[in-house]
C-alpha cells in the first residue's frame, strides 16, 4: 500500500479533472471549449518546467526530491503513459463532440480546401494582402541556427522543399505572425450572417497558400507545430552580478533552451522525422494530432458574439454591502473586519481602496507586494498616481514569478520612473505573500489600514478565480505587517510578527503545531478537527502529520484543488481523512484552515499551500479571522464545499478521483452556483 502520491502524476490527474469539464454534456459547448484550452496551456507549461526539471535529473543520474521513491526514469514513462492518454481524450472530445456540435449550432470551424470557390477566392485575396506582406520564411542551410529561430510554444508552418533530384530536401520554417487566429467567412465571403459563423484558422490558412512562398520548388512534406522549450532554469539570486541583468540572461537563455517537446498535425511522416532531427526528439517527445494546434487561443473563439446559448449564464459580480457606493472607504473599514470574496463579489474595492490612498493628501505611505498583476494594471497605475502625489510608495515586486518576469520587470521600470521605491531582489526566496499596508495621519497620530488576501492584486484574474481576502485595522496585525515590510526592504528587526504568521520562518511550524494540538485534543476526547481548503498538498511532514492526526481519531476534511500527495481512506493511515476536488466554472484559489482546538475554533486565511516550495522557498503569510461574523461566513463556506454533489470529485484509497454523485433524494449541491445565489441575496438585503 502506497502512503504518498507521485507530484507529477497527481498534476496530471488534477487535469483529468479539468478535462471531464470538457467531456460534460451538461457544460455548455464554448465552456467546453475553454476547458479544453485550459488543459492545453497547463501542459504547455507542465513540459517546459516540470518535466523539463526531470530530463535534466534523468541525465545527470540524481533523483527527484518529490518522486515519491520512482526514480526519474521511471517516472519519465509514467508521465507520458499518463499524458498520452489525455491527450487522445482531449483530440477524441474535439474532434467527434465538440467541433461537430458546434456546426450544428452554427459555429463553423472549416479547414481551407473545405471552402467553397467563393470563399476561397476571399481567403486567397485576405491572405496577399494581410498575411503574405508580413511573414517572413526562415530557410537555412545551418539546420541549428534554423532550430534556434523557433520560438517557443509559438505555431510554426514547416515545410520540406525538393529542387533538385536525389538531394536532401531543404527545410523551411514559417512563424505564424501575432495577429487574430481566426478568418470569419461566410457562404458568399462576405461578412458573416448573425446565426451562422465559419471561420479558418491563419495557420492553416498560410499552410494552403504557403506555396506562394517558395516558387521554383516542391512542397514534399509539411506540417503546423509549436515546441515547448525548457524553462526550469532560474536566475541565480546569489550572484554578485547585478540581479536584473541575471534575470534578462535567464529570458534570453530559454529562447534557446532545449526543446522538451513537439506537437504537430499528423500528415507527413518525413516532415515529422525532419523534425525530430532537428530539436533531438525521441518518438515518445512527438504528440502528432488530428485537431488543431495549440488549443489554448481557442478561448477567443469562445467570447464570440451571438452564441449566448452556447455559454454559462452570466453571473454578476456584486457590490460589498459594507462598503458605500460612492465617497472613501476608511470609515467602512474601521467599522470592522471586512471579508471579500470574489469573484462572487467586486474586486472593486480593493481598487478603490489604492486610488482612494493615492488620493487622499492625509495617506503617507503605501506599502505593498505585486507577484502577478494584470497586463493594463490599475493597481500599478494608483500607485504611480500616489507616487507623484508626493507620497512614500514602496513595492516589493517579485520578478522570479514564472512566465511574468518580463512583465513584471516593465512594472519595475515604469515604477521606479515615477519615483516609486521599488525592492525586488530577496536571495533564495520568492515573495508570494499578499498584502497591502496604507498609514493615514489621523487625529493627532498615525492610523493603518490592511488589506491581506489568498490571491494576487490582478483585476482580471479576479474576475476568475475564487479568493478571499481581508480589509482590517486591528492594530496588532498593522504591527505585524509593519515587521514584514521592513524585513523585505532589508532591515532588521528583533521582533517577530506575532498574529500574521510567515514563511519560511514559522509557517510550517506553526500548521505542525496546530496539528498536534488536535491530536492531543482527540487523545483527550475533547473536540478535535481540522479542515483545509488549499490548491495543492505535497509537504511530506504535513502529510505524515496528518496521517497521524488520523489515527489519532482527528477528524479531517481537506478540499485540494490540484496536487494531492496524500491519499484518504486508508485502512490504520488514514481512516480518518476525507478529500475532495472542485473543478467549476471559477478558479478555486483561496486557501482556508480551520483548527477545533478542543471547543474553540481558530479560523485562518494564507497565501501558501502545502507544499515544500510555499512552506520553505517563499515568503508567505497565514493571518487569523479573529471577527465571529466572518468566522460563520467561512464556516458556510466549509459547509457547502464538502456538500457540493454536481461538481465535485473524492478521491478513493487506491488514490484515484471519482466524480461525486446525486444518491436517491438527494438535493443537487454546486458549490459556485450557491454561493453566487448567496452573495447576490446578501448584496439585495
Amino acid at each position: 500500500m502506497m502512503d504518498y502520491l507521485n507530484r507529477e502524476l497527481s498534476w496530471i490527474d488534477f487535469n483529468e479533472r479539468v478535462l471531464a469539464e470538457a467531456c460534460s454534456s451538461a457544460v455548455p459547448l464554448l465552456e467546453r471549449l475553454k476547458f479544453i484550452g485550459i488543459v492545453s496551456s497547463n501542459f504547455d507549461e507542465f513540459f517546459m518546467v516540470r518535466v523539463a526539471g526531470l530530463q535534466e535529473l534523468y541525465k545527470s543520474g540524481h533523483p527527484s526530491d518529490e518522486s515519491g521513491g520512482l526514480s526519474p526514469e521511471t517516472l519519465l514513462k509514467g508521465i507520458v503513459q499518463k499524458t498520452r492518454r489525455l491527450f487522445d481524450i482531449q483530440e477524441a472530445v474535439l474532434n467527434t463532440e465538440i467541433l461537430p456540435q458546434l456546426k450544428t449550432q452554427g459555429l463553423i470551424y472549416r479547414k481551407p480546401e473545405e471552402c467553397s470557390k467563393v470563399q476561397q477566392r476571399f481567403l486567397e485575396d485576405f491572405f496577399y494582402r494581410h498575411l503574405y506582406p508580413i511573414i517572413k520564411p526562415q530557410l537555412s542551410d545551418d539546420e541549428q541556427a534554423l532550430a534556434d529561430s523557433v520560438a517557443n510554444v509559438r505555431l510554426h508552418i514547416g515545410f520540406l522543399l525538393s529542387d533538385d533530384a536525389g538531394k536532401q530536401d531543404r527545410l523551411a520554417i514559417v512563424p505564424v505572425p501575432e495577429v487574430p487566429r481566426f478568418v470569419f467567412l461566410s457562404p458568399d465571403g462576405g461578412v458573416a450572417p448573425v446565426k451562422k459563423v465559419e471561420f479558418v484558422l491563419i495557420d492553416e490558412l498560410i499552410r494552403y497558400f504557403g506555396g506562394a512562398f517558395f516558387s521554383g520548388c516542391r512542397i514534399t512534406g509539411t506540417g503546423i507545430f509549436k515546441i515547448n522549450r525548457s524553462a526550469s532554469m532560474t536566475v541565480d539570486d546569489s550572484s554578485d552580478d547585478g540581479f536584473i541583468e541575471a534575470l534578462e540572461e535567464v529570458l534570453i537563455r530559454r529562447r534557446y533552451s532545449f526543446v522538451v517537446r513537439m506537437t504537430s498535425t499528423h500528415e507527413s511522416p518525413a516532415f515529422i522525422k525532419r523534425m525530430s532531427e532537428l530539436f533531438q526528439l525521441d518518438e515518445k517527445d512527438v504528440y502528432l494530432s488530428e485537431a488543431p494546434i495549440g488549443l489554448s487561443s481557442f478561448a477567443k473563439i469562445t467570447e464570440i458574439d451571438g452564441f449566448k446559448r452556447l455559454r454559462n449564464e452570466k453571473w454578476k459580480h456584486f457590490a460589498h454591502p459594507a462598503f458605500p457606493s460612492d465617497g472613501t472607504l476608511w470609515d467602512s473599514i474601521k467599522a470592522g473586519d471586512i471579508l471579500l470574496h470574489v469573484p462572487y463579489q467586486s474586486y472593486k474595492p480593493v481598487i478603490r481602496f489604492l486610488s482612494d490612498a493615492a488620493e487622499d493628501p492625509a495617506v503617507m505611505s503605501i506599502r505593498m507586494t505585486l507577484y502577478r498583476t494584470s497586463k493594463s494594471s490599475p493597481v500599478v497605475r494608483a500607485l504611480v498616481d500616489a507616487a507623484k502625489r508626493g507620497k512614500q510608495v514602496t513595492v516589493f515586486v517579485e520578478l522570479k514569478a514564472r512566465f511574468d518576469e518580463e512583465r513584471n520587470l516593465g512594472w519595475v521600470k515604469r515604477l521606479q520612473k515615477h519615483g516609486v521605491r521599488v525592492v525586488y531582489d530577496l536571495p533564495h526566496l520568492k515573495v508570494h505573500a499578499k498584502l497591502l499596508l496604507i498609514m493615514r495621519r489621523e487625529g493627532l497620530g498615525e492610523q493603518g489600514y490592511l488589506h491581506l488576501s489568498t490571491g494576487n492584486y490582478n483585476d482580471t484574474t479576479a474576475r476568475l478565480y475564487a479568493d478571499i481576502s481581508l480589509f482590517t485595522v486591528n492594530p496588532r496585525m498593522i504591527a505585524d505587517a509593519q515587521i514584514i515590510f521592513s524585513r523585505l526592504c532589508g532591515k532588521y528587526t528583533p521582533e517577530n510578527p506575532h498574529y500574521i504568521i510567515t514563511a519560511p520562518e514559522a509557517l510550517k511550524r506553526t500548521l505542525l503545531e496546530h496539528i498536534e494540538r488536535e491530536i492531543d485534543f482527540a487523545r483527550q476526547h475533547k473536540p478535535a478537527r481540522i479542515v483545509a481548503k488549499m490548491n495543492s498538498l505535497s509537504h511530506p511532514e504535513l502529510i505524515a502529520a496528518i496521517y497521524k492526526a488520523s489515527q489519532a481519531g482527528v477528524r479531517i476534511d481537506l478540499n485540494v484543488r490540484g496536487i494531492c500527495m496524500l491519499i484518504p481512506g486508508q485502512r490504520g493511515i488514514s481512516n480518518n481523512v476525507r478529500v475532495v476536488s472542485i473543478i467549476d466554472r471559477y478558479l478555486e484559489h483561496s486557501r482556508i484552515f480551520y483548527f477545533e482546538n478542543g471547543g474553540n475554533p481558530e479560523w485562518y486565511l494564507s497565501s501558501a499551500d502545502w507544499m515544500p516550495r510555499n512552506l520553505e522557498r517563499r515568503v508567505e503569510l497565514l493571518f487569523p479571522v479573529l471577527d465571529k461574523q466572518n468566522q460563520l461566513l467561512l464556516d458556510y463556506f466549509f459547509s457547502v464545499y464538502f456538500a457540493d454533489n454536481v461538481k465535485a470529485f473524492e478521491m478513493q484509497p487506491d488514490g484515484s478521483w471519482h466524480r461525486k454523485t446525486l444518491q436517491q433524494g438527494q438535493p443537487p449541491v454546486r458549490a459556485q452556483e450557491a454561493f453566487h445565489r448567496f452573495f447576490e441575496q446578501q448584496a439585495a438585503n
